[in-house]
């Protein structure tokens, strides 16, 4: 994986280990210490933003079904909840503080959640959308 420092088309940062699976999807964290990663693996990887983008083995996020596809994540405003589409066409939640899931969802038949997006005004709100063309809003 790569890093860059924004507005510089220079690598600030290649991160390479043994374990590591492609990372097609990321995001920040609300308070902005974290990104999280969508691995290959079927799980969800953090990384510390200060310092040298260190690998956080203490939190990974699991259950959800990703592997083949550049499924979708996002936190909540509040950072409490991080969310995930994934190859079944469910929804994820996970607490950030405990790592475990807090909610499962079908939100798209027959087809894979691609990506999801919370509400930056409205925290209950979120909205997901699949291969099949459909756009979903959920509260």
């Amino acid at each position: 994986m790569y890093v860059w420092e924004f507005g510089i088309p220079v690598v600030a940062k290649h991160i390479s280990e043994p374990d590591m699976h492609a990372v097609p999807a990321a995001c920040m964290h609300p308070n902005q210490k974290y990104f999280a990663g969508q691995s290959m693996d079927n799980k969800i990887v953090i990384y510390d933003c200060k310092g040298n983008f260190k690998l956080n083995r203490k939190k990974k996020f699991t259950g959800h079904l990703s592997s083949g596809y550049a499924c979708g994540l996002t936190f909540s405003p509040d950072g409490q909840f991080l969310c995930s589409g994934d190859a079944e066409g469910k929804l994820w939640f996970w607490n950030w503080k405990t790592c475990k899931n807090y909610r499962t969802m079908k939100v798209h038949e027959g087809s894979v959640t691609i990506d999801v997006a919370w509400h930056p005004i409205e925290p209950s709100k979120v909205a997901t959308c699949s291969w099949d063309g459909l756009i979903k809003l959920w509260d």
